[in-house]
C-alpha cells in the first residue's frame, strides 16, 4: 500500500511540477543534450524545437526539460542509418527488458502531423501504434526517414553535434537487445536559449503577377524560390484580396511549386506564399492570375469538350469528395504523387462519393475516362 501511495505521490508531484511551466515560446527554444558512457561526456548534441510546428509536443519537451525529467535517462535504441531514440524514465533504474515501454500515468500528446519531413537531424516523438501515445520518449533521425512522414511528430531538428547521434547508433550492441548499446549512455539536457530568427519572404516566380487568359482546362504551376531555413511552406488562393474569405487553396507544401487547377473562368485569383522555420513564418508578396473567358478561341483538345460539367467537391477536402454528373460507364482511376494507381472505380450512377479518409495528407491526381476517351483530370487535395 505504501508503494502505491508513493507511486501516485510522485506522479501527482510530477504532473504540478510541470504544471508550473506554461512556456511561450519567440522562435525555435534550444536545447543541450550532454551524453554520457560510463560518466564520461560522449558530446554535446544541440537541437532546437519547432513550437510554429509541433506547439504541444515542443511544450511537453520543455515542461520535462525544466523538472530535470531527462536526467540520466538513457538513448536506449540506436540503430546505424535510422535512428537513436531516448528519453524513457524506465531506462533511468529499470530492468533493461522495460527500457522503450514507458511508465503508467505519464502524461500523453496527441499526434501533430504535418508535411515536416523525417531528415536527417531531424527530432520526432516516439510513440506506440496509437497515434496519440506520444510521451517523453523522442528519437533524432541519424539518415533520411521518408516512410516515417505523415506518421509520426516532427517537432525538432539537430543544429550541431549529429556526429554524436552517428556515434551512439554505431555503438556495439548488447546480444539479448539488439538495438540497446553494450554500455548505457545516459542524457542531461538543458534549456540554453532560442532561436529568434525570422525567415526570409519567399520570392514568387511564375507566373507573373497579372497574367491573364490562363487557361482552366490545363494545371497552372504556381513556383517560388527556396528559403534558407524553412522547414515547409504554406500556399494560399482565393478570389479575395485580403484573403478573409472564398480561400480555395489552404495548404502546407515542402516542394517549390503547385499545381492549381479546377478554377472558374473570367475569375480573378490572388496568391501568396508563407514560409515556415519552426518558429516564425515570413509572407511573400500577394501576386494575382485572371483565367480565360469561356468564349476564349484557345486550341482546346476534343476530350476536354467531351464533358465539362463534371464537378469536383468539396477540394481540398478532409477525405470525402463528391464527383458529380457522371455518366454510366465512366471509369475513374486515382493516382499518388509517385504516379502509382491507388483507386479504380467503374461508374454506374451520375453520383459518387469517394472515401480517402484512410489516405496521407497531400495531392493526388485523378483521372475520368469514358470508352478510354479522357473527359476530365485534375488534382484531389486531401487536408
Amino acid at each position: 500500500m505504501k508503494k502505491v501511495l508513493s507511486v501516485f505521490l510522485f506522479l501527482f508531484s510530477f504532473i504540478l511540477m510541470r504544471s508550473q511551466f506554461t512556456p511561450t515560446y519567440t522562435g525555435k527554444p534550444i536545447y543541450q543534450i550532454i551524453t554520457k558512457r560510463a560518466g564520461v561526456t560522449l558530446g554535446n548534441i544541440k537541437v532546437e524545437l519547432f513550437p510554429n510546428i509541433a506547439y504541444y509536443h515542443t511544450r511537453n519537451f520543455d515542461s520535462l526539460v525544466n523538472v530535470h525529467f531527462y536526467d540520466t535517462t538513457a538513448f536506449h535504441r540506436a540503430i546505424p542509418n535510422f535512428m537513436i531514440q531516448g528519453g524513457d524514465p524506465n531506462s533511468r533504474h529499470g530492468a533493461i527488458s522495460t527500457w522503450g515501454f514507458g511508465q503508467a500515468g505519464q502524461p500523453t500528446v496527441n499526434a501533430e502531423f504535418t508535411v515536416a519531413k523525417h531528415l536527417r537531424g531531424r527530432l520526432s516523438a516516439a510513440r506506440s501504434s496509437n497515434i496519440n501515445s506520444a510521451t517523453s520518449q523522442f528519437f533524432i533521425c541519424v539518415a533520411n526517414n521518408p516512410n516515417l512522414d505523415g506518421n509520426y511528430s516532427v517537432y525538432g531538428q539537430v543544429i550541431s553535434g549529429l556526429n554524436f547521434a552517428d556515434t551512439i547508433a554505431l555503438c556495439p550492441k548488447m546480444t539479448n537487445y539488439t538495438n540497446t548499446p553494450i554500455q548505457k549512455v545516459e542524457m542531461f539536457i538543458t534549456r540554453i536559449g532560442s532561436n529568434d530568427s525570422i525567415p526570409n519572404a519567399p520570392i514568387l516566380l511564375s507566373p507573373p503577377s497579372g497574367t491573364v487568359n490562363i487557361d482552366t482546362t490545363v494545371s497552372t504551376q504556381l513556383k517560388w524560390n527556396p528559403v534558407n531555413g524553412a522547414v515547409f511552406y504554406h500556399l494560399d488562393v482565393s478570389t479575395d484580396s485580403m484573403f478573409v474569405w472564398d480561400v480555395i487553396r489552404s495548404v502546407n507544401l515542402t516542394s517549390l511549386s503547385y499545381y492549381l487547377n479546377n478554377l472558374n473562368s473570367s475569375t480573378e485569383y490572388f496568391w501568396r506564399i508563407t514560409a515556415n522555420n519552426g518558429g516564425r513564418s515570413s509572407q511573400s508578396q500577394v501576386w494575382s492570375l485572371n483565367t480565360r473567358s469561356i468564349g476564349f478561341n484557345s486550341n482546346l483538345n476534343t476530350h476536354n469538350l467531351i464533358n465539362p460539367q463534371i464537378i469536383v467537391y468539396p477540394n481540398p477536402s478532409k477525405g470525402i469528395f463528391s464527383f458529380l454528373n457522371l455518366e454510366k460507364g465512366n471509369q475513374i482511376l486515382i493516382y499518388n504523387i509517385n504516379g502509382k494507381l491507388i483507386k479504380e472505380l467503374k461508374i454506374n450512377e451520375s453520383s459518387l462519393n469517394i472515401d480517402m479518409t484512410s489516405n496521407s495528407q497531400g495531392n493526388y491526381i485523378y483521372k475520368i475516362f469514358k470508352n478510354k476517351t479522357e473527359l476530365k483530370s485534375g488534382t484531389l487535395i486531401v487536408n
